[in-house]
């Protein structure tokens, strides 16, 4: 079984910059898993790019794979290594295996609990896999990543409660209105977090966008990226009649959505509720408009609580999902381990039944036996076998976690005791 490494960078210890520079394109990916096999001699290589991170994992049978995976990265990208050094992590075995497991629980995320990654650590994946560069190895980790994502989201609440100002105001939204079906967003100004908030509750249901702007060349500009309808901003507040959510971001030094005209709006509207959301410092609304009834009023700082209020949730949550991910950890590398083992066992029983099974032939020769003798004799040596080999076994197998080099030390002396790879060579030579 093949050694696990890893090599990477993410938001956390590299600027945008350098991220940029160290991104995969798809053809890009496709045309390093050859590179790494024949140049760096590793067996299996996946690789993950996203905005956030660029990580290489990748098995071969020796280990130290990080420093030929940094000089891969250091040759394809042309960067210099003390630079490559500065700004990446290594990981192997082990390790390497917790790394992703937490990435793909979305533990590692800039946004914990983010959804997207999980698909993301899938298609690397499947592209590894469709080219052939994911073998045994990088199948079984990969597969059980993924496995390990999906568990997390069911059995904790990781990925629920918004953790950005537009991810709030659809919260808030949906708790006013049940559903955002057929329901009319008006934004007022041309803030880029009005168009990103009105992104959200767009792809969240709402059906139609208004956009009202002092310039109105500003407004038709934004009212095209949403299909929508752009209408010049009026002091009456006329264009708000058909509005069930106002998002207000400018730089006016006064309210622009006062109580007087939004009581008029409002009374037109038969008192149809509405939700306005005033994300301009300082406040494009007045105060006292949330006092008109069935006009539910928001700012920044509303926003921010509802926000710092889920985050706190998620952390919570991601406790629970940070001891799934080191069981599940502990269990896969184990298990890895178990089949490191499984090589030197197999020789193991195949050096004692040849032994057992050539005096057996001598015996047979030798004396006049029955066929109900010879199977009395034959499964008297292999319960003998079973026997002799059960504590050896055991104790390989319990040595399989040792992280003092243990099991290693262990095999070495089965295999030269019982000259086992002479017996695995001979074996594979007769196949």
């Amino acid at each position: 079984m093949n050694q696990i490494h890893s090599v990477g960078t993410s938001h956390h210890t590299a600027p945008l910059d350098f991220r940029e520079k160290l991104a995969f394109s798809q053809t890009q990916i496709l045309q390093a898993f050859p590179l790494l096999r024949e140049q760096y001699h590793f067996q299996e290589a996946v690789i993950l790019s996203t905005c956030n991170r660029v990580e290489v994992y990748a098995a071969s049978e020796v280990a130290g794979g990080g420093a030929p995976l940094l000089d891969f990265l250091s040759a394809y990208h042309h960067i210099d290594s003390q630079t490559l050094k500065k700004f990446t992590y290594a990981h192997q075995d082990e390790d390497a295996v917790r790394h992703l497991f937490d990435v793909s629980a979305s533990l590692d995320s800039m946004v914990v609990g983010e959804p997207q990654i999980l698909g993301q650590v899938k298609d690397a994946y499947d592209t590894a896999l469709a080219a052939g560069a994911s073998g045994q190895t990088l199948n079984r980790l990969f597969s059980k990543a993924i496995s390990v994502g999906k568990r997390v989201r069911t059995e904790t609440n990781i990925a629920s409660g918004a953790v950005s100002i537009g991810f709030a105001a659809v919260e808030l939204a949906k708790k006013i209105f049940q559903s955002l079906k057929n329901k009319t967003v008006a934004i007022v100004g041309a803030g880029e977090m009005s168009e990103l908030t009105a992104q959200h509750l767009v792809e969240n249901g709402a059906s139609k966008v208004i956009v009202a702007n002092r310039t109105f060349e500003r407004a038709v500009e934004i009212a095209e990226k949403f299909d929508g309808i752009p209408l010049p901003y009026d002091e009456s507040l006329s264009f708000l009649v058909d509005a069930d959510i106002v998002i207000s971001s400018t730089d006016a030094p006064h309210y622009l959505i006062q109580r007087k005209p939004l009581a008029e709006v409002m009374r037109k509207r038969k008192n149809r509720h509405m939700f306005l959301i005033d994300i301009a410092v300082p406040r494009d609304i007045d105060p006292e408009v949330g006092k008109i009834e069935n006009a539910f009023l928001y700012n920044i700082d509303d926003l921010d609580a509802v926000v710092a209020s889920n985050i706190k949730d998620r952390q919570r949550e991601a406790e629970i999902a940070g001891r799934i991910v080191e069981e599940e950890a502990i269990g896969f590398y184990s298990q890895l381990q178990l089949l490191k083992v499984t090589p030197t066992i197999k020789a193991l029983n195949r050096q004692f039944q040849g032994v057992v099974e050539r005096e057996l032939q001598a015996c047979i020769k030798k004396a006049e036996l029955s066929p109900e003798q010879r199977a009395h004799v034959q499964s008297m040596t292999q319960a003998i076998v079973k026997k002799l080999l059960h504590q050896p076994v055991k104790n390989l197998r319990q040595k399989t976690n040792d992280i003092d080099g243990g099991r290693v030390r262990y095999i070495q002396a089965l295999q030269e005791l019982f000259a086992l790879k002479d017996v695995e060579n001979r074996t594979e030579t007769e196949d």
